[in-house]
């Protein structure tokens, strides 16, 4: 399977690959600065609560030896918002900040209307 890793670096800019975002519990805790025992405490309530589903939100990646879950970007988005760390902000201001970005504003169109018709 090939994942990829939200990074933030030293500067506070956020790194996020082309390929799909899938990151383990403790891969979120790091990203945000956390214990991955609070991050883990979070996507159950997250799931009990019924705000994303884990057939949409998780899979789990097994090995030889064990097995761990990995998480995508819509829970990845919504755990920001549920920690008060500086990282877990900057990813918030972030997020933000490309929502913004790719709003695209139209120019306005001007319409005038004579008794020759409608022009713009």
């Amino acid at each position: 399977m090939k994942r990829g890793t939200i990074t933030i670096d030293e500067r506070g800019n956020v790194h996020i690959p082309s390929t799909p975002v899938w990151m383990s519990a403790c891969e979120i805790a790091t990203l945000f600065g956390v214990f991955s025992g609070k991050v883990s405490s979070h996507i159950k309530s997250i799931f009990k609560e019924s705000l994303l589903r884990e057939d949409e939100v998780m899979q789990t990646l097994s090995f030889k030896g064990g097995a761990v879950d990995l998480y995508n970007l819509e829970m990845i988005t919504m755990l920001s918002f549920r920690f008060p760390s500086p990282q877990a902000k900057l990813f918030r201001k972030w997020i933000i900040s490309k929502l913004i970005e790719k709003k695209i504003l139209s120019p306005p169109l001007i319409v005038y209307h004579s008794k020759h018709g409608w022009w713009n």
